[in-house]
């Protein structure tokens, strides 16, 4: 049982070649009948239209007699006076009688078709004219529907004479048109055309094809009864029984249709019995392949010779395709397909001689789908692990037999129509496809394919350049892009890698440069394609690998030689894309290609940006974006390419990101410096230069990219600064950066670097606030933040010596935003927190004090409201210094007595008061207007014109409160008074009523506080002290009252 089931299951390559000519044999069937139902329907069309034609053309002959008559009738008949003529031309009257219709007969023989309405036209008189006749402008005519137009009317009409004339009205509106026909009668005879078409037409000829197959397959198979020379007589028998029985039905018109097929049958049957008596052992009688060979070719030609006489690719294609399935159903070796071989040969004889160039699709498909069934057998047991096999050179050679057969046939036709050159131009790549496809399949030698691309290319490239097929436009553009294609496939079969990039370029280039060279835009086109596949290459697989490698930490180096390769083809596509247009000036028609060569450009900047990336890994990367940045950028100004300076901003963009997520962690130091600081330390100069070409002049809204790039470089630089420097030292080269850009910006008048070194200062401010303040150094050296800070502020006033004053028109923006003013501030804040962190806490109050008094001095030397401003601001700090530290908490321990609140808030007091002093030497402003301002500004301008206010009554609060701190509770009235004493004598002095005011208030005060406090709790001698002491001041007040009266009056 096992053993008989493997013999069920075992393998047969005869099996499977007989199931693989079967198949063949039902695709070729298949082809056959879409063929067969193309053509009809085609032919069916074609018929048609023709009828419809003819059926006009003979429409306007009958219309043109009709008129000829009119006119001559009209010529000859009398005019009578007062009757109307009839004006070819014009319209009928509304009272014409309606037109009668004439039923006309289709000429005798011409199959029925369905009628068509007969136009009819009358002619009317003029409006001028009464009772008008009306004669019929045209007659209708039947229109033909048969293939043979008769050149006489057809039967039962009888054309009139030419000088003729209608007898009536009647007569002549019979001539006007037949009604249509009814749609049933149309769609009957659709139904029936279709079952005529399949019966008489289909069924013959998928009979013949069943009967010459079965006739092959007897041929084939071995029969005891039936010798070889038997079924050699019993092939010829039929095929000549066939053959002839077609000749002779073939002259009644009934069978020609059945007649033909049985033609092409017989000749398919009797080459295949010529081609069996050799190759097929079951039929084998002759034993010299020479003459089966010489036999094969004889009955070729008389089937090509005898079929020409039909002019029908019917027949023609019929035995052709019987042919050709005869031969796959049985061949045992190479050899045997040379039957294929010369039937190739013949097609192509026929087609060239009669243009069917459907035929020879046919014919394509038919060679090579036979030579790979022959081939299945052999490869397929291979399993994908080809061999060498005996017979591959032949099969080689007969498939290049075929390609060069069928590519002959493309180059020598000669081209009636466009659609002519579609289907050769569609046969000329199909034939090129399965050569290819079928060389594939039975390559037993890889490295053989490089050569047979390479002079299968230079092939197809040499032939699209022959001069017959330049006569050609469509053969000269299929077989060069062919040629071009398979050179450019041919390298990747030996090349890789760098070489094979170089290779492509270099190809490409060639191209290109040779269309450009001689005008031709295909092989132009064809050199701009390639080099976007070069560059689709470089990027996928060269690019690719690097990266890959990069990634996984497997092989970190500068692969200098690739990122060469990478910038030659860079430079080679910006030559394509912007050189060469201007040098050689020729419009691309195709907006495709137009657009595609403008895009050229970009491909060459991404090749050129991942060459630099290929060439310098890591932090250098930045570097090479950013220099090549520069160089297209000044490139794109220097040319006036908008594309360059396009890339150029991307690049830049590119190059500023690298820094930020590469470079910033480089810190590999070489000769002790980092790669930090000199990898972005060359960005940002190169940023900094590349703001000067960055613009893109055709875009409106890129007006401002070298602002952008600006800011960009002095990030970094900031940036860098906080990374290397000491964190106290980070200021101080946030600084050095700001005075830098605002001295270029004053050079050169540019708003935007200035603007930068203003926020570079606003951040150095916060820097010293929170860290430079902070920097508390060794006892016994100079502190950090007295080296690091006093520079700053120093900076601060640079830059307000530099702005105060100038009122040129670059520096109005500068001007609106307050800057000189600003820095001003952020000089004195700097100066008076470096105060509060070095000097003694309790000598802070004093030490600002003297800070006050120094800008009170500046603003009276200078005559510059805004050291006024700041002694003001500086002023109330003192203010709430001394109260909430001196005054308020200093410490529960007495304080020695240099740092006691007797000195420290009596040198304020001191201070302060010399400060009052200097208040009124300064220039007194005019008063505003108490429409111009809301209340708050009049307030502040108020407060603004009379400083000898603040800084009275400033030093006169912490005085009062000194006293009330230190003094013992009975003395404090006593203190109190003699404070009002001195202050209205001060206030006599100077003349301030205010003054004056301020020490009667403080004298009421005394009273209440004696009214209400001291004298119920008091000792007695504090409390008789309080009341002689305060009773003196009293009356001292009152006596200098009364003394200077017109005095005070003159001051109210």
């Amino acid at each position: 049982m096992a053993a008989s089931q493997a013999r069920i299951f075992r393998f047969d390559p005869r099996q499977v070649m007989d199931y693989s000519g079967v198949i063949f044999v039902l695709f070729l069937f298949g082809l056959a009948l879409w063929w067969i139902v193309h053509s009809a329907l085609r032919r069916r069309a074609l018929r048609k239209q023709v009828t419809q034609l003819t059926g006009r053309v003979y429409a306007l002959e009958q219309d043109l007699r009709t008129l000829s008559g009119l006119v001559s009738g009209l010529a000859k008949q009398p005019v009578t006076p007062g009757e109307k003529v009839v004006i070819p031309g014009e319209r009928t009257a509304a009272t014409a009688p309606p037109p009668r219709v004439e039923q006309f007969t289709k000429p005798p023989g011409t199959p029925p078709s369905p009628p068509e309405t007969l136009r009819a036209t009358t002619l009317a008189p003029p409006k001028d004219t009464a009772a008008p006749n009306t004669i019929p402008s045209d007659a209708g005519t039947a229109v033909p529907t048969s293939q043979s137009f008769p050149a006489t009317p057809p039967a039962g009409v009888s054309p009139q004479p030419s000088g003729a004339v209608p007898r009536s009205e009647t007569e002549l509106h019979t001539l006007a048109s037949r009604p249509p026909s009814s749609p049933p009668l149309g769609q009957a005879k659709s139904i029936l055309n279709l079952e005529e078409t399949l019966g008489t037409n289909w069924l013959n000829k998928l009979g013949i094809v069943i009967f010459v197959i079965g006739v092959a397959l007897f041929l084939v198979h071995e029969l005891r009864a039936l010798g070889p020379a038997g079924k050699i007589v019993v092939g010829y028998v039929t095929g000549v029984a066939l053959l002839g029985a077609g000749v002779f039905f073939e002259m009644r018109e009934r069978y020609r249709i059945l007649a033909r097929a049985g033609i092409g049958g017989g000749w398919a049957l009797i080459f295949f019995t010529a081609y069996a008596m050799y190759h097929v052992p079951a039929s084998h009688v002759l034993s010299s392949q020479g003459a089966d060979l010489l036999l094969m070719l004889t009955v070729a030609a008389l089937m090509v010779v005898h079929t020409l006489r039909y002019q029908s690719q019917v027949v023609t294609g019929l035995a052709f395709l019987l042919a050709f399935s005869t031969v796959t159903i049985s061949h045992v070796s190479v050899y045997s397909l040379s039957a294929g071989a010369v039937l190739a040969v013949a097609l192509v004889a026929i087609v060239v001689r009669m243009r069917w160039f459907e035929l020879e699709i046919l014919g394509i498909v038919a060679s090579y789908v036979n030579h790979y069934v022959w081939l299945r057998p052999i490869i397929g047991p291979m399993r994908g692990h080809h061999r060498p096999f005996p017979e591959f050179t032949a099969s080689a050679a007969l498939l290049i037999i075929y390609w060069a057969a069928f590519r002959t046939s493309y180059l020598v036709r000669r081209i009636q129509s466009p659609r002519q050159e579609s289907v050769s131009g569609g046969a000329a790549l199909l034939n090129a496809f399965l050569l290819l496809g079928l060389m594939k399949y039975q390559s037993v030698h890889p490295e053989w394919a490089f050569w047979f691309l390479l002079f299968l290319g230079a092939a197809e490239l040499a032939l699209g350049q022959s001069p017959i097929a330049r006569r050609r436009r469509a053969a000269f553009v299929i077989l060069s892009t062919l040629g071009v294609a398979l050179l450019v496939a041919a390298f990747p079969f030996r090349y890789s890698g760098e070489h094979l990039s170089v290779l492509w370029l270099m190809e490409a280039e060639a191209f290109f440069l040779a269309g450009v060279l001689v005008g031709e835009s295909l092989f132009r086109r064809l050199g701009m394609l390639a080099s976007f596949v070069v560059a689709g290459q470089m990027i996928a697989v060269d690019a690719a690998r690097v990266l890959g490698e990069r990634w996984d930490g497997a092989r970190v180096v500068n692969d200098l030689r690739l990122g060469i390769v990478f910038a030659l083809g860079a430079l080679i596509l910006w030559t394509n894309a912007h050189w060469i247009p201007r040098r050689w000036p020729e419009q691309e028609p195709n907006r495709f290609f137009s657009v595609l060569c403008s895009r050229t450009s970009h491909v060459a900047a991404l090749l050129a940006v991942t060459g630099g990336y290929i060439a310098w890994p890591w932090s250098w990367t930045a570097v090479a974006w950013a220099s090549l940045a520069l160089a297209l950028a000044y490139a794109g100004r220097r040319l006036r390419i908008e594309p360059l300076s396009v890339q150029a901003n991307v690049i830049a963009a590119l190059a500023t990101l690298r820094v930020l997520t590469a470079n910033v962690r480089a810190i590999d130091t070489y000769r002790h410096i980092t790669l930090r600081l000199i990898t972005m330390s060359v960005v940002a100069a190169l940023l900094y230069l590349f703001s000067r070409w960055s613009s893109v002049p055709q875009w409106m809204k890129a007006a401002r990219l070298p602002e952008v790039y600006t800011w960009a470089a002095s990030a970094l630089v900031a940036l860098l600064a906080w990374y290397e420097l000491r964190p106290a030292s980070v200021a101080l080269g946030w600084a050095l950066l700001a005075l830098a850009l605002f001295e270029v910006g004053m050079k050169w008048r540019w708003r935007p670097l200035r603007l930068q070194a203003y926020l570079a200062f606003a951040a150095v401010f916060l820097r010293i606030l929170f860290v430079n303040l902070n920097a508390a150094g060794s006892p016994g050296e100079i502190s950090p933040r007295v080296y690091t800070t006093i520079p700053l502020a120093f900076a601060y006033y640079y830059v307000y010596g530099r702005l105060v004053g100038r009122d040129e028109d670059f520096l109005r923006g500068d001007a609106r935003l307050r800057a000189a003013e600003v820095h001003c501030f952020l000089g004195t804040v700097t100066v008076a927190a470096l105060m509060r962190f070095e000097i003694d806490l309790d000598w802070v109050a004093a030490a600002w004090a003297a800070l006050v008094l120094i800008l009170m001095a500046l603003a009276w030397r200078t005559g510059r409201r805004i050291f006024l401003h700041q002694a003001y601001f500086m002023g109330f700090a003192v203010l709430f210094r001394t109260i909430l530290h001196n005054l308020y908490e200093r410490s529960y321990f007495p304080a020695p007595f240099w740092r006691g609140r007797w000195v420290v808030v009596g040198t304020v007091a001191a201070i302060l008061a010399l400060t009052l002093v200097l208040t009124f030497q300064l220039e007194r402003r005019e008063p505003a207007p108490d429409s111009e301002h809301h209340p708050w500004a009049r307030a502040l301008f108020a407060l603004e014109r009379y400083p000898e206010q603040v800084f009275f009554f400033i030093p006169f609060i912490l005085l009062t409160w000194l006293l009330a701190v230190e003094l013992r509770h009975g003395l404090v009235t006593l203190g109190w008074g003699v404070e009002a004493v001195a202050v209205f004598l001060v206030a006599l002095s100077v003349g301030e009523r205010s003054y004056r005011l301020s020490a009667l208030g403080l004298l009421l005060l005394c009273v209440l506080k004696i009214a209400f406090v001291d004298v119920w709790g008091l000792a007695p001698r504090d409390r008789y002290m309080t009341f002689i002491a305060l009773g003196s001041a009293l009356l001292l007040v009152s006596f200098l009252y009364s003394k200077y009266r017109e005095v005070l009056r003159e001051y109210l």
